[in-house]
């Protein structure tokens, strides 16, 4: 038995000596939850609402509503919806919208880079509500969000305790760019049935573990590498002997079922098998090594990608380190809230190499403080994005693909045991977090 293993072998053993005390009582394990997701809840809507309803949106570049789904403009919700969804489908929204309303089989074939399920749902939704797809995406994301909460609230007190779940569920929900867990994205639900796979699995209810690990399959690619966690698990509890994982196994494999049915279903609808990566070439992706996709985002880089028309050769601009700077030389309130000021931020690069960064050094620094199946249920979806930068932004979207990944933030509330710390971060966090709200409100590139 390997080091690893026995320490996390330790862990469950502490963990099922903990009981009681790990996740609290009931009452606590549903309210706190609820209350970590009502503030969040507060601190993205009402920026949103009022950024939506009474700011102005993006001008620079000529974008603004029309970075939608292929260019097009949706006409407004209207009534509560207006002010409560309405803010939050912007992006990747409109495309599962389009989704939800056309199917895979009409349109554009880029529609097949997004997953099924959360789309099937907001039109399962929309057919018998009445509502509109994204008011649907609206409600199951915020549902979902909480249900995730609460689930990683049972799951992060089995491994460590109480007070490291409760610090993890506030460092997840202020976290600068959590809004995405509001917005009309795939985020909370992927969050919601990978974390709850995750504690099936810890369980050992792999019948429960794998039937989630399938939805959450189905949700996004990242759903596959579940995978990987499960082996982790599930080797810990039947050892190395084939003739003990049967019939176990069986359902601990089911997430390998995602990509087929997904590349089955396009293909009944006319497209690729493998349409779903194959369509990544319309966020101008391509593929590199690790390292060179940190080197285009540093120094810049020419790289041959495939785009409209061909593949053309094109420059990968590096981070634009230049804002800050400016920022402190125009300390005033017209300059900060200018369209062209909000726009280099965005498309500047920084946050998300910022967050890359302190990303895989909090995997490092968990290799000795997490278990193992943490490790391994974080480490594929972050080594992923690296294999195929977009030359718009090497590491494109990197601060929206780490929110599911919660051991990051187990890792952060480790770390951050003092209050003198802690509270400072807090704030400061929730105050990006609004910003970043109002940005993305507004049209402008968040993540």
């Amino acid at each position: 038995m390997s080091s690893d293993t026995a320490r996390i072998d330790n862990v469950q053993r502490r963990a099922r000596a903990r009981g009681r005390s790990a996740a609290g009582s009931v009452a606590e394990s549903l309210a706190f939850p609820l209350a970590v997701w009502a503030i969040h809840l507060l601190l993205t809507q009402i920026p949103a609402t009022l950024a939506y309803q009474f700011g102005n949106f993006r001008s620079t570049q000529g974008f603004g509503p029309k970075s939608g789904a292929y260019g097009g403009i949706l006409e407004p919700l209207g009534g509560i919806a207006g002010w409560i969804a309405e803010p939050f489908r912007h992006w990747d929204g409109t495309w599962y919208r389009l989704v939800a309303v056309e199917g895979y089989a009409e349109g554009g074939a880029a529609k097949a880079a997004f997953w099924p399920l959360y789309p099937w749902l907001m039109e399962f939704g929309a057919g018998i509500t009445g509502l509109a797809p994204e008011t649907v995406g609206y409600l199951i994301s915020n549902v979902a969000f909480l249900g995730a909460l609460i689930v990683l609230y049972r799951l992060i007190g089995m491994d460590f305790n109480a007070e490291i779940a409760r610090r993890t569920l506030w460092v997840l929900a202020l976290f600068p760019t959590a809004f995405f867990f509001t917005a009309v994205y795939t985020e909370s639900l992927f969050l919601l049935l990978a974390s709850a796979a995750l504690l099936g699995a810890r369980r050992g209810e792999w019948l429960v573990a794998g039937i989630l690990g399938l939805f959450a399959a189905l949700t996004r690619s990242s759903g596959f590498m579940l995978l990987a966690p499960f082996g982790v698990l599930f080797i810990q509890q039947y050892g190395m002997s084939p003739r003990r994982w049967f019939p176990h196994v069986v359902p601990a494999a089911l997430p390998v079922l995602g990509p087929i049915i997904f590349g089955w279903f396009l293909r009944a609808n006319g497209r690729s098998f493998f349409a779903f990566a194959e369509e990544q070439w319309q966020w101008n992706r391509f593929s590199a090594t690790p390292w060179r996709t940190i080197d285009c985002t540093i120094r810049g880089c020419r790289e041959e990608v495939r785009q409209f028309g061909g593949v053309r050769d094109s420059y990968i601009k590096p981070i634009d380190w230049g804002w800050p700077g400016e920022l402190l030389s125009n300390l005033n309130w017209r300059f900060i809230t200018s369209s062209d000021f909000r726009y280099r931020v965005g498309e500047s690069h920084i946050l998300e190499f910022l967050v890359t960064v302190v990303a895989f050094a909090l995997v490092l620094v968990g290799l000795k403080k997490l278990p193992l199946y943490y490790t391994a249920f974080i480490v594929p979806p972050l080594i992923v994005p690296l294999l195929t930068p977009s030359s718009v932004n090497p590491l494109m979207s990197m601060p929206r693909f780490v929110l599911p990944l919660f051991p990051l933030f187990v890792m952060i509330a480790i770390l951050l045991r003092g209050r003198k710390l802690a509270v400072p971060l807090a704030v400061g966090s929730s105050f990006l977090l609004v910003i970043l709200t109002m940005q993305f409100a507004q049209w402008y590139w968040v993540a």
